[in-house]
């Protein structure tokens, strides 16, 4: 997304460079938060990502498993169609007795 900003050229092409922005309080109840590209988001819905995200006791490897996903997902739903990018990073906002380092994931498409 960051190479669409300031493309005005392309957007007859479908590019904008005016993001979707919305606003949330974070309460003590939050768990975490997907931060993905739109190839994530093409064939992930909310409800998916946080029961995949949820469902990886190592936290370390949820962005690694909701990418995996997003992958089978484009492969099966949208075959004959370029795969876009599938980035996604998760940011968990308590502690647990086994987190591990985060890492961003990117598909080595």
């Amino acid at each position: 997304m960051s190479r669409a900003f300031g493309d005005y050229c392309v957007k007859d092409f479908g590019l904008i460079s005016e993001p979707e922005v919305t606003q949330r309080n974070i309460t003590s109840e939050d768990q975490f938060v997907v931060l993905a590209t739109d190839g994530v988001w093409d064939v992930v819905t909310n409800q998916e990502a946080i029961e995949i995200v949820s469902s990886v006791p190592d936290r370390g490897k949820s962005a690694k498993r909701l990418v995996e996903y997003a992958v089978r997902a484009w492969k099966h739903n949208r075959r004959g169609i370029a795969m876009d990018d599938i980035s996604a990073i998760c940011l968990f906002f308590h502690s647990s007795p086994s987190a591990h380092q985060i890492h961003p994931v990117k598909n080595p498409v």
